[in-house]
């Protein structure tokens, strides 16, 4: 209904569904003749029924986002409207799938790759090529900076400054690639919290763990001397890691009292 109404002017929609999440309980299609009432909402104790809702929930998702994508269409905006799908966290530990011939448990919570490592596909008819694959680290971060130049919008002082535009990729152009990413991670629900910066292969935390990822998605091997080029990389991420504000170490719940921010922190891209 929104962009009907507003198919002749810019706009921007954000639209952050509860799927998929716990508790896995049957979607619309899926729910037959049974009560859609609040113990629809109760998920059932059955480890095999847990995934078929969690399985029904994802092909739900889908289906929803079919419908935003064919509305677009249906309004003739598709080669002038991209699309962007991720996630905010990782899968649920109660959920393991099969991915790349590994069994991998969700990590949602956590700061492994299963928590933090997300889906991000693009869609511009006319100006993403279609089915290419990009490498590229993206943060949350760079998507004001992206929409900003993919809205052709010059940004002034008091917008944000530390996110790097993937324009230029989502056309298929090189663009200004990010040589890390940081994770300053401060859950206000129980959570361990912590820090790191990465690059695509190596992953440094503030207490001075080492991984090398795709190797180790599990974290399992703290690498302490490796190959020279790991070194090398363990410095680059080292000198960054050095510039950012303090690292959070203690848990802290719903009614902390004390969330420290740093709005003043230098812009490290530059």
């Amino acid at each position: 209904d929104f962009m009907e109404r507003n198919q002749k002017e810019p706009f921007f929609v954000y639209y952050p569904m509860v799927l998929v999440h716990d508790p896995f309980v049957p979607t619309p299609d899926t729910i037959g003749n049974k009560s859609r009432g609040p113990s629809a909402n109760k998920e059932p104790k059955s480890k095999e029924e847990k995934k078929a809702n969690f399985v029904a929930m994802v092909q739900y998702a889908d289906k929803l986002v079919g419908r935003i994508v064919k509305k677009v269409e249906d309004l003739g905006l598709s080669e002038n409207t991209l699309i962007l799908f991720t996630a905010d966290n990782g899968t649920h530990p109660k959920i393991t799938s099969l991915w790349n011939g590994q069994n991998i448990k969700g990590g949602k919570g956590g700061m492994t790759d299963m928590g933090t490592h997300v889906p991000l596909i693009a869609s511009w008819k006319g100006r993403t090529p279609a089915g290419i694959k990009c490498d590229d680290l993206v943060d949350f971060t760079d998507f004001y900076k992206t929409f900003s130049d993919a809205a052709q919008i010059d940004l002034g002082d008091k917008d944000p400054i530390d996110g790097v535009s993937f324009l230029p990729q989502l056309t298929g152009k090189e663009g200004s690639k990010r040589e890390w990413a940081l994770c300053h991670y401060q859950p206000y629900w129980n959570k361990k919290p912590g820090q790191y910066l990465r690059n695509q292969t190596y992953k440094l935390y503030r207490d001075g763990r080492f991984f090398e990822i795709p190797k180790d998605l599990e974290e399992k091997k703290n690498i302490t001397k490796g190959l020279e080029r790991a070194e090398t990389q363990r410095q680059k991420l080292q000198v960054a890691l050095d510039q950012l504000p303090p690292a959070p170490t203690k848990k802290e719940g719903k009614s902390a009292k004390e969330r420290p921010l740093y709005p003043e922190w230098k812009n490290l891209n530059d």
